[in-house]
């Protein structure tokens, strides 16, 4: 373990590093961050995890001590490919000082490794060399995390592993997106639809800030067609006479959320009492 660098002697064998020196680590990567408008998806909260071997619903926690610390600092950023801005991190002064210490012992520890079926030891250096991908200090230890010994075949997969992690993260945030966009059909979302949404998130791994973004998203189709959501649901609560106080209350909150006037909503519901 290691004192803002270092808290006592690494085993030679292994890789021993806490979480946030994980964190500090892959981060040290990005150099120049702090002066560009635009950040790399790489340093959102999801990338910072998945590099470094934290789940996702604990990444938060550490992201934010070592904030505290002054090790790292926290913007609100417009990320590459993406529309809305999220969350993103890059390294401070004395985070990079923290990184560089880190770095710098790593580049000492030799880790026992197989390479074409012989067991040898070699540096971080001499692994990333000798496979055919670019490796990262970070990519090293994550993988040692897992493993006692590593496999020189195995590090060789690194990129195909990443890609089907990403593919698979995807996936999942496609399914989350089409629930919101169910919950949302009606232009409201019930308690009961509320709570279910909230299950899958914390099922999936999504987080609150790929939530809203995703919700954000969501309403922004929904609301491309506020008439006709309106209508649906007035047409719902004229189904058995004139709307009652409750029902009322509901459409007025759905006419201030859809930003439609009230004489327009009367028009409709008008219409609605006619067809009906």
């Amino acid at each position: 373990m290691w004192e803002g660098g270092m808290r006592g002697p690494v085993p030679e064998s292994r890789m021993v590093l806490t979480t946030e020196e994980r964190i500090l680590l892959y981060m040290s990567e990005f150099r120049g961050m702090e002066e560009r408008f635009e950040l790399p998806l790489a340093l959102t909260q999801k990338s910072i995890a998945f590099a470094a071997g934290i789940h996702r619903k604990h990444v938060s926690r550490y992201l934010d001590g070592l904030v505290a610390e002054g090790a790292i600092a926290e913007r609100k950023a417009h990320i590459e490919g993406m529309k809305q801005r999220m969350l993103a991190y890059h390294l401070s002064g004395n985070g990079w000082d923290r990184a560089k210490r880190i770095r710098e012992h790593l580049a000492t520890v030799r880790v026992p490794i197989r390479v074409g079926g012989e067991a040898k030891e070699m540096t971080l250096a001499e692994i990333d060399k000798a496979t055919s991908v670019r490796l990262t200090f970070s990519d090293i230890v994550r993988e040692a995390m897992e493993v006692d010994t590593l496999d020189l075949a195995h590090l060789e997969g690194i990129d195909e592993r990443r890609r089907r992690a990403m593919d698979e993260r995807l996936k999942k945030l496609e399914a989350y997106a089409r629930a919101i966009m169910t919950a949302w059909k009606d232009g409201r979302v019930s308690a009961t639809e509320r709570l279910l949404v909230e299950q899958l998130r914390e099922h999936l791994g999504v987080s609150r800030e790929e939530h809203e973004r995703i919700e954000t998203q969501v309403m922004e189709e929904v609301l491309s067609n506020r008439q006709g959501i309106y209508r649906a649901v007035a047409e719902e609560a004229l189904e058995d006479g004139p709307v009652r106080g409750d029902e009322r209350e509901l459409l007025e909150a759905l006419r201030k959320k859809l930003g439609i006037s009230v004489e327009e909503c009367q028009r409709i519901e008008a219409d609605a009492t006619r067809k009906g």
